[in-house]
């Protein structure tokens, strides 16, 4: 059985997170997507169409985007706006990069 130790909320050591991770891109082409949640210096994107990818269940979905990640001048990302942006992988999940804000 899984016992005490199955996936529970146990607080686990955390690994690397952020902006600085390697990552590798996994879109040709730009994607759309809504904002989800923007939280000052980061957010969460989801994509209008689901990605197929093996990490694409992590975090319900949704992208990680963070504010180093944004173009065109913008800053910030308002919740339910539409952006445009490319998709990468690093050990953490997917994120989104060259993110355009509208």
């Amino acid at each position: 059985g899984f016992g005490k130790d199955g996936k529970g909320k146990g607080k686990r050591p955390r690994g690397p997170s952020g902006p600085g991770l390697p990552r590798e891109r996994i879109t040709q082409e730009p994607m759309t997507g809504e904002v989800a949640e923007w939280k000052g210096k980061y957010g969460w994107i989801t994509p209008t169409v689901p990605l197929e990818h093996p990490m694409a269940a992590k975090n319900k979905g949704n992208l990680y985007v963070s504010m180093s990640d944004l173009v065109g001048g913008i800053e910030a990302l308002t919740q339910g706006s539409l952006c445009q942006f490319h998709v990468f992988s690093d050990s953490s999940g997917l994120g989104a990069e060259e993110c355009l804000g509208s």
